[in-house]
């Protein structure tokens, strides 16, 4: 083995959940001796942490591996890791890689990396995230799914639902709290599903009593949680913890009793509205963001006109919107009445149309008003940019701050001067 220290460079496909795998992985690396490289070309381990849901996720994750491949050096490692390779065997036709390392595998990387010599260590003695590059930290609680949505291949990737050691979950915030993180955001493939594995009941609410305790932490928020699943108990502790933003990321899918069925949600269209209804009357304030599916087999008119009437009269705050993209080996994949693409063009940007509407005129309200930004960086202009409690990280928009001198992790008060489609634009409140 070489003296000269071993650099990887490391590309994260797809989701925040594929996010804090990859630092894991990157923990045990440079536990392992390996220093991270920004350069491609000078890098002797090249990863791609791949995407395999959807089949735009996966050319994704193709092109992407080619063209590491293409710019790597001579005598460099190319590895695939995360979903795709857990979902179908590449080796025979991928031959620009030299190592595929499904999901469920990544522990494997190390020891594969010891037997070719390249190091001597375990990657074991380790900190237990990666330094925080900005002041919020995703927070996985669990793995796998039961759920079994008829258009999800998640189960296949992934394989059964299990929920991390809760220990080790609070540990791990304590970590990112002492290291420059403000906001801790709790995602896993469905939230309030949390220790159901392993209790009779979610053990969400105790958890987040457990972590709005935490020294530092200034903002807790809610990811991906099935409205199947979102209990009262659930919903009282959103509404009676300061810490816990009132903000819940509720991805519905379709509100059509005959498509949710087809999806195998688990929830009608009247669960869904009295789910909506209570977390109304609860927490008043609250913002909801979803996600939608458009396109899906046997998808009528009539459908697609009532998942537009629904989104009208919930006024979504933000809203992530997919074109149904049929998955081999899912339910979904083998259903009769598929939409032709022009059609599910045509309802995505119908229904992005609608919802770029409502946005911006909930964003225009807020015009005039006082809220706490989070600065995340700084632009080359000294522009700060940051983000209010009812903006999620790298899914709804953001905040520019016009101030100089600010620094990631900051938190200020400012006034909201205008709305953009998706952005909102403040001045920093003046001192008395």
């Amino acid at each position: 083995m070489s003296n000269l220290t071993k650099k990887y460079y490391l590309e994260t496909l797809g989701c925040a959940k594929n996010e804090v795998d990859s630092e894991a992985i990157e923990v045990s690396l440079i536990s392992a001796g390996f220093a991270k490289t920004d350069d491609v070309g000078s890098a002797d381990l090249i990863l791609v942490n791949s995407c395999g849901f959807i089949n735009d996720a996966k050319i994704e994750s193709i092109d992407t591996a080619l063209y590491l491949h293409m710019n790597r050096k001579k005598g460099s490692l190319l590895v695939m890791c995360g979903c795709l390779p857990a979902r179908y065997n590449m080796e025979r036709i991928f031959k620009e890689v030299d190592l595929f390392l499904p999901s469920t595998n990544h522990n494997q990387l190390v020891p594969y990396l010891n037997k070719i010599g390249w190091t001597k260590k375990t990657g074991e003695d380790s900190e237990k995230r990666v330094r925080p590059r900005y002041p919020y930290g995703y927070l996985k609680l669990s793995d796998g799914c039961d759920n079994r949505c008829s258009y999800c291949a998640i189960p296949d990737i992934k394989g059964v639902f299990y929920s991390r050691s809760f220990d080790e979950i609070v540990s791990e915030a304590e970590y990112l709290c002492q290291n420059f993180v403000k906001e801790l955001v709790l995602i896993g493939q469905d939230t309030t599903m949390f220790g159901l594995d392993r209790n009779d009941k979610s053990e969400l609410p105790k958890l987040v009593n457990r972590l709005v305790r935490i020294e530092g932490l200034k903002w807790l928020r809610i990811m991906y949680a099935h409205p199947a699943h979102l209990t009262d108990e659930i919903i009282e502790v959103v509404a009676s913890k300061d810490k816990l933003l009132k903000y819940i990321d509720l991805p519905i899918q379709h509100i059509s009793d005959e498509i949710l069925k087809k999806m195998n949600r688990k929830i009608d269209g009247k669960g869904i509205m009295n789910l909506i209804a209570r977390l109304r009357a609860s927490i008043p304030e609250i913002v909801l963001r979803t996600t939608f599916i458009v396109g899906f087999p046997g998808e009528t008119d009539n459908d697609f006109e009532e998942l537009l009437d629904f989104c009208e009269e919930v006024q979504f705050d933000n809203l992530g919107l997919f074109k149904y993209s049929p998955e081999e080996g899912t339910l979904a994949f083998k259903l009769k009445g598929r939409i032709d693409e022009t059609i599910i063009e045509e309802r995505y940007l119908t229904l992005l149309d609608l919802q770029n509407k409502i946005s911006k005129a909930k964003l225009d309200r807020r015009a005039g008003k006082t809220e706490l930004v989070l600065i995340q960086e700084v632009d080359d202009g000294g522009v700060a940019i940051g983000r209010t409690w009812f903006q999620a990280p790298e899914v709804d928009g953001v905040t520019y701050v016009d101030k100089p001198d600010m620094k990631p992790g900051d938190m200020i008060e400012v006034r909201i001067k205008r709305a953009g489609a998706y952005d909102l634009f403040s001045e920093p409140l003046k001192e008395e």
